[in-house]
């Protein structure tokens, strides 16, 4: 062998790949977590931002709207439910997309789909033109809603899944405390049509960051598409600083159980999770969701009503003065939606150091001693405190459905878990508003009465829940 030839070929075993191939699991081990997946997180994360605005744009735009159209009760309800019942229609219908055509392509539709319908809605002239829209706001939101979700979780590390699934959960926070903000400084100048606009416009972003960040690479795999698996993770893994990583090279791993792949849509999925013995979970995890939610939007609707309305001091407010957003109450409405996403941070960490299932038990007694306080308040200031004790631990309650939802079951019908359940979730936030209207006009206690008990409701569902899923593979 000449000197060429044997320098070739000590070049040749020095470049060769040295790291053995591996399953999508360790491969994601492998490439760490860091910038990467803070990154790769930032489009669910302003999709999420949608919801968490349309809590304080129809809770407030929904008693201007009363006034200015003179609606009854029951208008105004329908107004406010139509978009979770078109959201809870389309996670049911479009369930299993995120499944069957990718999480990345449905989500981007939902966010594209959202965002024109929000700016169509600043434009609206009468009721049945706002109810449309907002009903078709609410369909792109539950088309997206549990790809996103979906796609947050299997982006992470085993370690770092429940802290990545917690922050892009902290959007619905964050974009409550946006959406207040901008009512404080649009809604005098320019009405509930200029904050409609300007609400569309600040969440636009989410449409950006989904058109450029890849597909899921767990998705890729399962469908076999490893070079574009391994160049996701591999991005990832250079994102992350995660120089020690290498050459990140998949196992082709034909898999020969098409349980699911036979099957596709409702009833597929349904069987795939019935073979897999999690239908007791599922269960479980749903009727979590229901009333957890139901909760939420309890509280959340009813808010702005408890303070411009003045609950706690006892004095009688007359239907022209309820129709006059007081600028204080919209301050403090801003004020307590902070402490969502502090409360979304709390149970990240205590989730790391107690559990899942003992942090959620911990938000439901926090939230029951704050309703318990809220019941017998005897004036706005202990209010104020109260109502931003219970939306922190809301926050957290409401929190757990994607947490357990995205643990409890693997890639193939991950998004359509979450998707099915956001049909759910979302009849317990039209249960949810409609008690903090019709409720509440029979006598404000009575709707507190109806959360406490839905507290107690969501932690029994914690205590059937038999096992914990923090630091378990998904697949």
């Amino acid at each position: 062998m000449s000197n060429s030839d044997e320098s070739k070929k000590l070049k040749d075993d020095f470049d060769k790949e040295p790291d053995a191939e591996v399953d999508i699991n360790e491969a994601m081990e492998t490439a760490g977590f860091g910038c990467g997946n803070i990154l790769f997180s930032l489009g669910p994360f302003f999709f999420c931002c949608l919801e968490g605005g349309e809590i304080i744009v129809l809770s407030v735009v929904g008693i201007m709207v009363r006034c200015e159209w003179e609606l009854t009760t029951f208008w105004v309800t329908a107004l406010q439910i139509n978009v979770f019942i078109g959201l809870a229609l389309a996670s049911l219908l479009f369930s299993g997309a995120g499944d069957k055509f990718g999480r990345k392509p449905v989500a981007l539709a939902g966010a594209i789909g959202v965002t024109i319908a929000g700016l169509l809605c600043g434009l609206a002239t009468k009721y049945w033109h706002l109810a449309v829209l907002r009903g078709l706001v609410g369909v792109f939101m539950g088309i997206g809603m549990g790809p996103s979700i979906a796609l947050t979780a299997e982006i992470a590390t085993v370690k770092w899944r429940g802290f990545l699934i917690s922050y892009v959960s902290l959007a619905w926070g964050i974009g409550a405390s946006l959406a207040s903000a901008l009512a404080y400084y649009v809604i005098d100048p320019y009405g509930w049509r200029g904050f409609m606009l300007g609400t569309a416009i600040m969440f636009s972003p989410s449409i950006f960051f989904l058109a450029i960040m890849p597909e899921s690479p767990r998705f890729e795999a399962k469908n076999r598409n490893w070079d574009r698996a391994e160049n996701t993770v591999q991005t990832i893994a250079k994102l992350n600083c995660n120089s020690g990583s290498g050459i990140i090279k998949l196992k082709r791993v034909e898999d020969d159980d098409d349980t699911y792949n036979k099957e596709t849509g409702l009833f597929g999925a349904l069987n795939f999770i019935k073979a897999t013995g999690r239908m007791t979970d599922l269960v479980v995890v749903y009727a979590l969701g229901f009333t957890a939610i139901f909760i939420y939007y309890t509280i959340s609707y009813s808010m702005p009503r408890f303070l411009n309305e003045g609950y706690c001091t006892g004095i009688k407010v007359t239907q022209d003065e309820s129709c006059i957003f007081n600028k204080s109450v919209l301050f403090d409405l801003g004020v307590i939606s902070l402490f969502e996403p502090l409360g979304v941070l709390v149970a990240v960490i205590l989730m790391e150091i107690i559990g899942r299932k003992k942090t959620f038990q911990s938000s439901v007694l926090l939230q029951l001693i704050a309703l318990t306080a809220l019941y017998f308040c005897v004036n706005d200031k202990y209010s104020f405190v109260f109502f931003t004790i219970s939306k922190f631990s809301a926050a957290q309650i409401g929190l757990s459905q994607f947490i357990l939802g995205a643990e409890y079951f693997p890639t193939e019908v991950r998004s359509f878990v979450v998707s099915f359940g956001l049909v759910f979730n979302r009849i317990g936030a039209c249960a949810g508003i409609a008690c903090s209207q019709f409720i509440f006009n029979l006598h404000p206690r009575i709707v507190l009465a109806f959360a406490q008990i839905a507290a107690v409701v969501v932690s029994i569902c914690l205590c059937v829940l038999g096992k914990e899923t923090a630091g378990t593979h998904i697949e």
